[in-house]
């Protein structure tokens, strides 16, 4: 019988160095794949980390020309303004100073009066 215990043993030993090693495998295994789940978490934060920051300065950019053109407008209504002012001024005057000229009872228009038209 001790020569079939060796065998017996041997095989038993094999057995639980086999299924050491399966456990060791599973282990192995179960490992990296935990490290290729934190890969692909780190990976993905990075991605959408460089595209956050893309939008912002697109973001950024496209505020930067909105203000630029509302400082644009606002200059361009206050020229226009000005000189729309200037024109009622100019009107203004030119009413006052025909009515400074003598009421003649010549027919057309007088020398006077010809000079208040706009060139």
């Amino acid at each position: 019988m001790e020569t079939l215990t060796k065998p017996i043993v041997a095989l038993i030993i094999a057995g639980v160095l086999l299924l050491a090693a399966a456990g060791l495998v599973l282990l192995s295994l179960r490992e990296i794949h935990a490290m290729v789940d934190q890969a692909a978490a780190a990976a993905t934060e990075a991605a959408n980390a460089k595209w956050e920051a893309k939008l912002e300065k697109a973001d950024a950019e496209a505020n930067r020309k909105i203000a630029d053109q509302t400082k644009a407008s606002l200059k361009i209504q206050a020229t226009a303004s000005e000189q729309v002012r200037q024109a009622e001024q100019r009107l203004a005057d030119s009413e006052k100073q025909n009515e400074a000229l003598p009421n003649g009872g010549s027919c057309g228009l007088s020398a006077g009066r010809v000079q208040l038209l706009p060139d």
